[in-house]
């Protein structure tokens, strides 16, 4: 066969078996035909770019990724001195949680509202910078035993004992409940709060109800405390009895020296006056309840919705018997 005869079969067979075209382009993986675009051979495998390294160091290792830095890096790290001051960095480094981020961690725990968490936490604030918490190692009758037991008892009673410092100044608080939930001795609770009160004296602006007259701030709290414990029975009997309740309850209150109506004044007493806002409405609560009919389980259910110290007290000292007529259910 001659050389023409060669180089026309050679050029029939690079024809597009599609359209017939010999112009080809080069693509991603095949040849194509550059008319029709009929892929005609596949190109062979790309290996890829491998890149040397431009930072040649005398002690490089020739495979690449059989360590990190050079050897001269390798025997800082190793060095007996460096690993000491790594150590010591660290430790520098990690912070530890203080006595006081345990305080207002247990405080961010309790069910108060938030602007009372604020006011709280400013208490405790003000008092660890006058004088550190943790510092404060007097005997307390309530510590359950272990090391971290006995640290968070004392982290608890700060948090319960500044939100009681806001309930003396006429904010509802629930400390009885915390009391109970958390098996704080109430005279553990009463030195610690008598050290915070002392701690934060004149600094603390919600504590001294300056920008209230006494008599509004103690009418405002009564009223309050009134309200919720005529919520309570309201669910356990009827809004009507608790509504009747509730009159009741105002009427005795405001006969102990209490200023209910808007014109009442605070008159001394020391049988209640002298006595938080919380304990006061309670007993005048009770006492109306008892005078309504209700029976003495009937109180203590009321009791343990909501339970405020010394009304257990208050309630056995009384004696009360059963129902002496008829409270029926009522929508």
């Amino acid at each position: 066969m001659c050389k023409e005869d060669n180089d026309n079969a050679e050029q029939n067979a690079n024809n597009c078996r599609n359209c017939g075209s010999i112009e080809e382009e080069e693509g991603d993986t095949h040849i194509h035909c550059a008319d029709c675009g009929i892929p005609k051979d596949a190109l062979a495998d790309d290996d890829g770019f491998v890149p040397t390294n431009p930072n040649q160091t005398p002690y490089q290792h020739k495979s690449l990724g059989s360590f990190v830095g050079s050897k001269s890096d390798r025997e800082i790290r190793h060095d007996r001195s460096m690993r000491r001051l790594s150590n010591l960095n660290g430790r520098v480094a990690h912070k530890k949680p203080t006595f006081l981020d345990g305080v207002l961690l247990e405080l961010s725990r309790t069910p108060a509202p938030n602007y009372l968490h604020s006011a709280a936490t400013d208490i405790v604030r003000n008092a660890d910078s006058e004088q550190a918490l943790s510092s404060m190692r007097h005997s307390l009758r309530g510590l359950p035993g272990s090391r971290d037991e006995d640290r968070q008892y004392r982290q608890r009673l700060f948090a319960v004992a500044s939100l009681e410092l806001l309930q003396d100044a006429g904010y509802e608080a629930p400390i009885a409940i915390l009391m109970k939930e958390w098996n704080i001795d109430r005279f553990d609770l009463k030195k610690v709060k008598s050290r915070l009160r002392r701690l934060v004296s004149g600094k603390i602006p919600c504590l001294s109800n300056s920008e209230t007259d006494p008599t509004t701030a103690r009418r405002s709290a009564m009223l309050d405390h009134l309200s919720t414990f005529r919520d309570h029975l309201a669910e356990q009997e009827s809004i009507t009895s608790a509504s009747e309740v509730f009159g009741t309850s105002k009427k005795i209150a405001s006969s102990w020296g209490e200023p209910i109506e808007i014109d009442d004044d605070w008159v001394l007493d020391l049988r209640y006056t002298n006595s938080p806002e919380t304990a006061v409405a309670g007993k005048a609560f009770m006492e109306a309840m008892h005078r309504h009919g209700f029976s003495r389980e009937s109180i203590l259910e009321l009791h343990g919705r909501y339970p405020v110290l010394t009304l257990d007290t208050f309630i056995i000292k009384k004696g009360w018997e059963g129902r002496t007529d008829d409270v029926t259910e009522e929508a």
